[in-house]
Parts: C-alpha cells; structure tokens; sequence
C-alpha cells in the first residue's frame, strides 16, 4: 500500500488553525525544520515509525513560535488517518507524553508503541 504523506504546508495549516482556535502565538521559526521533518518521514517503512518521527520532530525541533506540541499532534493524526488510521487516546495520556516526548523522556521505542496502542 502506498503511503500518503503530510505536507509542510499542510502542517502549517493545521497549526495556524490551531493557533486560531486554542490561542497563543502563530509564525515559523524554521521553515527549514518543518521540511527536514517532513523529509525524514519518508526514511523508515514502517507506518508508525513514520508517524513516531513526525510527531517527535516537530515537539523537539520547535518548527513554530507557539502550539508545537498542538501542532506535532494534529500533524500525526492526520498521518495516521491519511493513511486508513484513527489516534485515540485518554487526553490526560496524550498531555502526560506529549510533554514527556517534548522533554525527550521517551525513547523512540517507546513513542512507537504509545503510538502503535492508540491507533486502530
């Protein structure tokens, strides 16, 4: 099955409307982060090896001046259901490793298998 990927201006997207309805600030810091990103996405075979790097990348690279870790979020559950998945999750959970991964307190083992638990 051929993989469907996120686009840089895509993410952008999601998180200007994230931004627009959550609050905080919008505005890139480093265009050039968000597009090694999405390039390194395309590196390992598997799905959510894939998923795992994007959301990773983008909660500790700080693409954006405010929302990443919204903004990796979003951007990993529109991966997963580009490509025939659904992310569901407890919120509380989500919080709880969203900033663990932004902290870098899970190993990328790890990340996988939260993603690979939630997903169906």
């Amino acid at each position: 099955m051929e993989v469907e990927y996120i686009t840089t201006e895509e993410i952008i997207t999601i998180h200007d409307e994230i931004i627009k309805t959550s609050g905080g600030h919008s505005g890139i810091v480093n265009l050039g982060n968000l597009d090694f990103i999405i390039s390194q996405i395309e590196i390992p075979k598997d799905l959510f090896r894939k998923a795992a790097t994007l959301l990773i990348g983008i909660l500790t690279s700080h693409p954006f001046v405010d929302g990443n870790k919204r903004t990796g979020l979003e951007s990993m559950k529109t991966f997963l259901y580009l490509n025939g998945k659904q992310f569901v999750s407890d919120e509380e959970d989500i919080w709880i490793k969203l900033h663990e991964i932004s902290e870098g307190k899970l190993k990328f083992e790890e990340v996988i298998n939260w993603i690979k638990k939630n997903v169906k």
